[in-house]
């Protein structure tokens, strides 16, 4: 399709997220071992976290179809699993399903859950995700996405779970971003852990999910039924996309193919550009790209980059048995205990709200993290007489008197280049 021409078969406002990336990169096929997965499944406990957002939801309704002797959804977010509640109990309505509303930074409120249900198998996909959002809310990125994963996987270890899968993100590949980094620490956590618990820790790494709350395409179709115009933030800005129900179907047949200590990434096919992706959304509405509707571009945010990868040089991408599922092979076991012995401190800088050693800690536990512009402003004043790294003060902008940390680099802002 040439998004520059006009389409002569146009498609409702209501085009659906598959047919978008359909359209923009090709019709992919997640093929399944449906029976290997079934074995694994039928007849036992599964418990998924964060199972009110857009990957958890979706989760449930295939783990639904491979016959659990029960399913737990396990989330904070009351109206959304009460949603998901209702849904389940249509569509499958033999299906033993237990909500159950609490909070994976709480290490009691998971236990106790777990020691309940006695869960075989955690995916694990509570998370908070919004990349701009998190550059303003380090702390809490940092309480929910590294502590929780943390608390939840020595819960399941505790517990005897026989399979732990954190759902990742590529943005954990050269993080420029809180969440980027958060979700490297996580991916790491668990892969130490694999070296001392008896559970299968692995990781599954996707790209941005196409049509999920808070992603660009419920906000252009907002836009675009609003009358525009529909903002991009760079005419080059590129991302991979993927659809949940793509996404989940993957996740599952990597829960077939983990052995412990993996990180699994799905092939994404190529990048799209954002600015392609809006243009076909305007057309497929029955309108014209900056004729009927505009395109303004605003500029890239704070912890965005113009391009995502999938994995590191470093890191070299090993087939498997699927087509579209490689695994990670790369040496970092020493990285990986170095991070999780890392862990309490870094647990202590947020209870301190110590922004300037919460930076130092995910910059020590991820050496090619550039944090952001905002970040080293917080950490340190930006006043007149203000003191970089390796002076005996520090003042920060919040007015928290971090305590003096030694050092003989100033911390990397990330350049324009990188974002």
């Amino acid at each position: 399709m040439n998004l520059e021409e006009p389409m002569q078969i146009t498609r409702p406002i209501n085009y659906t997220p598959d047919e978008v990336l359909e359209d923009l990169t090709g019709k992919r096929q997640a093929y399944l071992d449906q029976q290997n997965i079934r074995e694994l499944i039928q007849g036992k406990v599964v418990m998924v976290t964060g199972a009110a957002g857009s990957i958890g939801a979706e989760l449930c309704q295939q783990i639904a179809g491979f016959c659990p002797l029960a399913l737990v959804g396990f989330d904070q977010a009351e109206t959304p699993l009460f949603q998901l509640e209702q849904e389940l109990e249509k569509g499958f309505p033999s299906l033993v399903f237990r909500t159950e509303l609490g909070n994976i930074t709480q290490f009691d409120d998971v236990c106790r859950t777990m020691r309940q249900y006695q869960p075989s198998i955690v995916f694990h996909a509570a998370a908070y995700k919004h990349v701009s959002m998190l550059e303003r809310h380090a702390f809490a990125a940092i309480e929910n996405n590294i502590l929780g994963t943390w608390r939840v996987a020595k819960a399941a270890a505790s517990q005897g779970v026989e399979s732990f899968v954190l759902i990742s993100t590529d943005k954990a590949v050269r993080p420029a971003s809180i969440l980027g980094v958060t979700k490297r620490i996580a991916e790491l956590t668990i892969c130490a852990m694999q070296k001392t618990e008896g559970t299968k820790f692995f990781a599954v790494r996707f790209g941005n999910v196409l049509g999920s709350s808070g992603s660009v395409v419920p906000i252009f179709k907002s836009q675009i039924a609003a009358g525009g115009p529909v903002t991009v933030t760079h005419a080059e800005m590129r991302r991979y996309f993927i659809t949940a129900s793509e996404a989940c179907q993957l996740v599952l047949q990597s829960l077939a193919l983990g052995k412990g200590g993996e990180i699994f990434v799905l092939d994404m096919g190529q990048p799209v550009k954002i600015v392609d992706l809006a243009r076909s959304l305007i057309l497929s509405s029955g309108l014209q790209p900056d004729r009927d509707i505009k395109i303004e571009f605003i500029g890239v945010r704070p912890g965005e980059k113009l391009f995502e990868e999938v994995n590191l040089d470093s890191e070299h991408l090993v087939p498997t048995s699927h087509s579209r599922i490689r695994s990670l092979a790369s040496a970092e076991a020493v990285d990986a205990m170095r991070v999780n012995a890392s862990l309490p401190e870094l647990e202590e800088s947020v209870r301190a709200r110590d922004h300037l050693h919460m930076l130092r800690l995910l910059k020590g536990m991820v050496p090619d993290y550039i944090p952001g512009s905002l970040h080293v402003e917080d950490a340190v004043s930006i006043k007149t007489n203000h003191r970089f790294a390796g002076d005996d003060e520090f003042s920060c902008t919040h007015g928290i008197e971090p305590a003096p940390v030694q050092t003989d680099e100033p911390i990397e802002c990330a350049s324009p280049s990188r974002v």
